[in-house]
């Protein structure tokens, strides 16, 4: 048998390896912005919320301006950060970039995983987001008003490495004149057993989550690897008996800048 490939075929081998790598790359750019209207029947006026998840911001540069400057656009009642928006504590000035940027919508942070992983402190984190009008969301509730229609969110610590707080999710969490979201960011929580039954009875109209990228590397409907604490989850609407759960493929990349079937997204949600 011959030791080597013949050249033609070692070429072609390594012509393909190269363009998969080129296509992978660039799919790490492209960011789909996807709207879901979610008002109930009869509903004339909307409260738009955005979600984005998993930004990993590593610069401010033309990609995230541009984006930056499309989510602007969508003239959000709120937009909502649901973890991982940096993973290196020398990165706050990126997030602040990013969130003035954001301006005039205001702006909610729940951590994510590496929030913590790397070594973030939160009150500084807190304070830095303030100086944007923005806010980090950790375990509590806020709630806007827009005339007839109101919108609180819960958001709560991480599953993956923080401490969610299940009191929040007591049966006098949901908003009995308005719609109550849920936000975590880690997507295996909404099958804790604990959480389900806290949750049960009540009227959360949405659950949000990021974490899994969707795989970030994906084949048709299969991920091969989703990160500790995506459970099951993957991306997309999941029906649950404690809510509707809405997990984000996320808009940056972690460990390799390669999107490959798994393409980066901004949610709106008009509810």
């Amino acid at each position: 048998m011959p030791r080597h490939l013949p050249l033609g075929i070692a070429v072609l081998l390594a012509s393909t390896l190269a363009a998969l790598t080129l296509a992978a790359f660039l799919e790490a750019k492209r960011v789909d912005i996807v709207t879901y209207d979610l008002r109930p029947a009869g509903a004339r006026q909307a409260l738009r919320l955005v979600q984005i998840s998993d930004l990993h911001l590593s610069h401010f540069g033309p990609h995230e301006q541009t984006l930056a400057q499309k989510v602007r656009a969508l003239n959000a009642d709120v937009v909502v950060l649901t973890g991982d928006a940096i993973d290196r504590a020398d990165a706050l000035p990126l997030l602040q970039s990013f969130v003035q940027a954001l301006k005039p919508a205001p702006v909610l942070l729940v951590p994510g995983n590496w929030e913590h992983w790397s070594g973030i402190d939160f009150d500084r984190l807190q304070s830095s987001l303030a100086t944007q009008g923005a806010k980090l969301l950790l375990n509590e509730r806020w709630t806007l008003a827009r005339g007839d229609r109101s919108l609180t969110l819960i958001g709560l610590d991480d599953f993956t490495a923080g401490q969610p707080d299940l009191q929040l999710l007591n049966a006098s969490a949901s908003n009995p004149d308005g719609l109550t979201v849920v936000v975590q960011h880690s997507p295996a929580f909404f099958d804790q057993a604990a959480v389900t039954q806290r949750m049960a009875g009540q009227d959360f109209g949405l659950c949000l989550a990021g974490h899994t990228h969707g795989g970030q590397i994906a084949l048709g409907n299969w991920a091969p690897f989703t990160p500790p604490g995506s459970g099951r989850f993957v991306a997309g609407f999941y029906d649950l008996p404690s809510c509707r759960l809405f997990v984000s493929r996320g808009a940056g990349t972690s460990v390799l800048p390669l999107r490959w079937g798994a393409k980066a997204e901004v949610l709106v949600f008009d509810l």
